[in-house]
This record gives structure tokens, C-alpha cells and sequence, in this order.
């Protein structure tokens, strides 16, 4: 039977596949390849869920993180390991994009995510209220355009600027309070429960088998999955690049 890591790890590889899915449409629309209408129905919202997923699925690594006795130390240094890949993207992006480049994207709500966490783990109610709360404020804000970029990271869009990955803590910090929630929501319902009576003989059917071959690249993936995005998004660009010129002669 696959552990529950391993099912965790499979779900974020699969946000994985996705997400490189929708860089690789994004990068060949860039380059002229493709027309896709990036910013109406489905393609708007695919990216988006795909965020929300993996937001969520780090709210849920959190509280996951401190029921096994993980202290704010941890926390603050998980924050910083991700702080420093967001900066590098920042800078990289700011060369590529110029005004559109990632000022805030999702891995500086990561990093901050995990400091803004700590106190709603393991508090279920607190967090789901909390991250109601963050995201009715930023849908609201959502409108809203100001003329002053100092606040942009926590959800007042500054107006004429159009990052190419913007998330901001209004509203996208609600999906890890989510995840935080459900995690020990499922964790006070499992300890309530009986477990399962011991001695039954389980058979695995070529179902599980075959599903099982499937998540164990998936949760490769998963557990990799900063490398990969770190990876990926160079890698595609420099093959839309290529293309393009292949496709101009």
C-alpha cells in the first residue's frame, strides 16, 4: 500500500506536469508559435488552479511539517531556501521581461507563506477562517488598481504594471491556510476513527500496480519539484527560442 507521502508527493508531481504544460503553451505563444487566447476562459483559468493546488498542497506540507514536532526554526529556514531561488527569479525575470518581471511570484508567497503560517497550524478553525478572510480581501482588491507599487506584494495591484507571475498574499495566501486546515481536519478525524483490523490479507489488483508505477514518477517529481520549476522554465524558453528561428527560415 502506497504511503501517504508518496500519494502527497504524487499530487504535487502532478502540478508538476501541469504547470510545465501551461509554461510550454505560455512560452510558445510568446515566440509566435501557437495562438492561444492566454487570458480568456479556460487558459485563464488553468494557471490558476494550478497555483491554487500548489499553494494548498504547501499549506498542507506545513501543518504536516509541525504535527511532526517541526519548531518555527524550521519554518524560518524553509522561508529562507526559498527566498533565495525567488530573488534569483526576480533578478532573471527583471533581464528578460524588464517591467513585467516577477516582483512577487509564487515562490516569494511560499516563503513568506511559511513564516504567516506557523501560527495557524495546527488551529484547523483559526486557519480556515483566516484564509476565508485573505481571500474575500482579495477578490475585493482584485478591481482595484493604486498608484504606488509598495504594497503590490500584499494585493494592491499597482496600476499599468502586468507581472508574468503575480501572487500576491491577498488572496493567494488563503489557499495555504486552506491546506493547513484540511490537513488537521483529516488528522483529528483519522485519530477519532478505529483503525483498520489487523491480519486481513490485501490483495494488490493490477489496478493498484499500474497505479502505483504511475505515482512513483509522479512523486519523483513531486519531491524535486523546485528544481524542476527552477529547471523547466529556461529549458522550454530556450526551445521556443530555437523554433522560432526555425520556423522564421
Amino acid at each position: 500500500m502506497t504511503r501517504r507521502s508518496d500519494a502527497i508527493d504524487g499530487l504535487r508531481g502532478a502540478l508538476v506536469v501541469l504547470m510545465a504544460v501551461y509554461h510550454g503553451c505560455y512560452i510558445a505563444v510568446l515566440f509566435k508559435l501557437v495562438d492561444i487566447g492566454l487570458y480568456d476562459g479556460f487558459w485563464w483559468w488553468f494557471p490558476r488552479a494550478i497555483a491554487a493546488g500548489f499553494v494548498f498542497m504547501s499549506g498542507w506540507g506545513l501543518a504536516r511539517k509541525k504535527a511532526r514536532g517541526a519548531g518555527f526554526r524550521d519554518f524560518a529556514r524553509r522561508a529562507g531556501r526559498l527566498a533565495l531561488p525567488a530573488i534569483a527569479v526576480s533578478a532573471v525575470s527583471a533581464l528578460v521581461f524588464g517591467k513585467s518581471f516577477v516582483f512577487f511570484g509564487v515562490l516569494h508567497l511560499l516563503a513568506v507563506s511559511s513564516l504567516l503560517a506557523w501560527p495557524l497550524v495546527g488551529r484547523p478553525l483559526v486557519a480556515a477562517v483566516a484564509g476565508a478572510a485573505c481571500l474575500g480581501l482579495g477578490l475585493w482588491l482584485g478591481g482595484m488598481r493604486f498608484g504606488w507599487p509598495w504594497l503590490a506584494w500584499l494585493g494592491f495591484r499597482p496600476a499599468g504594471v502586468y507581472p508574468v507571475d503575480y501572487l500576491p498574499l491577498l488572496p493567494w495566501f488563503a489557499w495555504c491556510a486552506f491546506g493547513s486546515a484540511f490537513h488537521d481536519l483529516m488528522d483529528r478525524l483519522g485519530r477519532q476513527g478505529n483503525p483498520a483490523p489487523s491480519g486481513i490479507d490485501v490483495r494488490e489488483t493490477r489496478g493498484a500496480v499500474a497505479g502505483r508505477s504511475i505515482l512513483r514518477p509522479l512523486a519523483f517529481l513531486g519531491r524535486h519539484s523546485l528544481v524542476v520549476y527552477l529547471a523547466h522554465l529556461p529549458l522550454l524558453y530556450g526551445i521556443g527560442w530555437v523554433l522560432s528561428m526555425l520556423v522564421a527560415r
